[in-house]
């Protein structure tokens, strides 16, 4: 047995750490039956800490580039595009790292699996996101008073006495608030 370097023990504790035990169990399980022959535990270990470090940190830098254009676009972009660039970024990144381990020669088969997976984990998460981004919050005071006197009174009075009540609100907050429960109160009277 080769001696571990430091690295190879701090790569694989990294990769254990960092990244969720299914995806690596998935990855492992699609190394070991793509393969014809069996890489070294630890090298494989550290091969693919590498690759979800990698991997980790360029696709925070494509969320952080796709949240700036969906904020100075102001318009919905489609989560595909991100699963997209997602697919782009695990496939850089393991080619990448598989080139800095030599001795681990994968088939494009097995690249093309891992690559799919995990395009396929972000697509999930992404979609897991945007549900819980749909999700109502809880109310604050100010939608609450909305709430209660959007029962008893019109939408003009409302936005009024909201005002009135909070002068440092905007105008357009306000009428943002108004609308989003009216409508969501339109919608709850219509289903029951």
């Amino acid at each position: 047995m080769k001696v571990v370097t430091g690295l190879g023990w701090g790569a694989s504790i990294l990769a254990l750490a960092l990244t969720p035990l299914p995806l690596l169990a998935v990855d492992w399980i699609l190394i070991y039956l793509l393969e014809d022959t069996s890489f070294p535990v630890l090298s494989t270990l550290a091969m693919l800490g590498c690759f979800y470090l990698l991997s980790t940190i360029l696709s925070l830098f494509v969320d952080a580039l796709t949240g700036a254009l969906r904020s100075f676009v102001h318009t919905n972009i489609p989560r595909l595009l991100d699963s997209i660039l997602h697919g782009i970024v695990s496939g850089i990144s393991l080619y990448v790292v598989l080139t800095l381990f030599p001795s681990i020669d994968l088939s494009t088969l097995t690249v093309m699996a891992i690559v799919f997976v995990h395009v396929f984990g972000t697509s999930f998460w992404i979609n897991r996101e945007d549900l819980k981004e749909k999700t109502p919050l809880e109310l604050d005071s100010i939608d609450q008073q909305i709430v209660h006197l959007l029962r008893t009174e019109t939408i003009v009075f409302c936005v009024e006495r909201i005002q009135r009540d909070y002068p440092d609100l905007p105008k357009r907050d306000v009428l943002k608030r108004v609308r989003r429960i009216s409508q969501s109160n339109q919608v709850a009277t219509s289903e029951s």
